[in-house]
């Protein structure tokens, strides 16, 4: 009796259908996420400033150079002119911190200003392993203001994490406005 016993475990345990992933974000969840992009634009806003940052390649890979091109503008009460809803930041001393996954600081980076291009800045960055890296903007204005933002970096991370999906906060046009054109 005790034998049959024992031989009844395994084969009930052969029975028991397969259980789904217990997580929905699983390894199994999103197989049809298609390839990594070649660009990723993510924006953070800070009081009356706002980042954009362009990170090419879009999900790097760890020992892969990243460049990181940063669009800094302020956020008028009311449309500029010229510039819309976002007026380019000139003259900005701008850093960038990055922060590994295990929380180290892997360096601290000058971004630098683009020639003939208010507002945008750019700097390069190594992640030399996986995972969600964090970066910490530091920005002094030329009027001397200081402005600082937080935003995360994916390395070897795909699909993304829902929190990741998208481009961030929503700060309206980035660039100068069109002229309407009538036929």
């Amino acid at each position: 009796m005790r034998l049959i016993r024992l031989l009844a475990l395994p084969l009930a345990l052969m029975a028991t259908p397969a259980l789904a992933q217990p997580f929905a974000d699983g390894p199994d969840a999103k197989k049809d996420a298609g390839p990594r992009p070649e660009r990723r634009t993510w924006t953070v806003k800070s009081g009356d400033y706002a980042f954009t940052l362009e990170f090419n390649p879009g999900i790097p890979n760890p020992n892969q150079v990243v460049e990181i091109q940063v669009l800094a503008g302020s956020i008028p009460k009311t449309p500029h002119p010229r510039f819309g809803n976002r007026i380019p930041l000139e003259g900005a001393r701008i850093t960038v911190e990055a922060i590994n996954p295990a929380g180290e600081s892997i360096g601290r980076f000058l971004a630098h200003p683009f020639a003939l291009q208010a507002g945008r800045y750019g700097l390069h960055v190594t992640p030399t392993q996986d995972g969600i890296y964090e970066l910490f903007i530091q920005a002094r204005t030329a009027e001397g203001e200081k402005v600082e933002a937080r935003m995360k970096m994916p390395v070897n991370v795909w699909p993304l994490p829902k929190e990741l999906e998208g481009g961030g906060d929503d700060v309206g046009n980035s660039g100068r406005r069109r002229p309407v054109i009538k036929k």
